[in-house]
């Protein structure tokens, strides 16, 4: 069938979404909404991406000086938004203020941490979500698809019998791949001689 203007309508694509943080969940929509079929592939045990705080940023070796630190976002206790709540929620899901909560027109992080889970749960998001899935490799086969290696973290620990690691990796195929994966994960930090 074709659309108004002479062209096909576009297929339907099979497509991996790598984190599920602000910008991986605004991606799986809008390419849901166009049809496709979408997989969003999150590490952390929850969605949020950079607004999801871990306790571990607020430790007395926060930058991981004395041995790297394994927190994937930089949200610290005390933060707040620097840009008002009005500019930061999506166009089509506004960030208004809800009963009970940080009502405050800069709220804290908790505040756009549930303003995201708000948004999942609007428009079904969840049920494309993998978490604690990391993934290890996306790559171009000869076919022009992508294969994408990942880990289930809860698996890929132990199988309880005898403490061997289970195989927890799972391979798929995609025809296109969106990399959300945010920037802030891990601090870099110089080396300075004498210090």
């Amino acid at each position: 069938m074709d659309t108004a203007c002479g062209s096909k309508p576009p297929q339907s694509k099979k497509v991996c979404v790598i984190g599920a943080g602000m910008a991986g969940l605004a991606a799986a929509l809008e390419l849901r909404r166009e049809g496709h079929d979408v997989t969003v592939l999150e590490q952390s045990g929850d969605i949020g991406g950079q607004w999801l705080y871990d306790p571990r940023t607020d430790a007395d070796d926060a930058l991981g000086v004395a041995a790297p630190v394994k927190v994937h976002s930089s949200i610290y206790a005390s933060l707040r938004l620097i840009s008002p709540r009005q500019t930061t929620g999506f166009t089509d899901f506004p960030f208004c203020p809800k009963s009970g909560r940080d009502d405050r027109r800069f709220p804290g992080h908790r505040e756009v941490h549930l303003y995201l889970k708000d948004f999942c749960d609007a428009f079904g998001l969840m049920e494309a979500v993998r978490l604690n899935t990391r993934v290890l490799r996306a790559a171009m086969t000869p076919a022009r698809k992508w294969a994408v290696r990942s880990m289930d973290l809860g698996l890929g620990e132990r199988d309880g019998a005898n403490g061997k690691g289970l195989d927890a990796y799972v391979d798929e195929v995609f025809d296109a791949v969106v990399v959300a994966t945010g920037h802030y994960s891990q601090p870099r930090l110089p080396i300075i001689k004498g210090k």
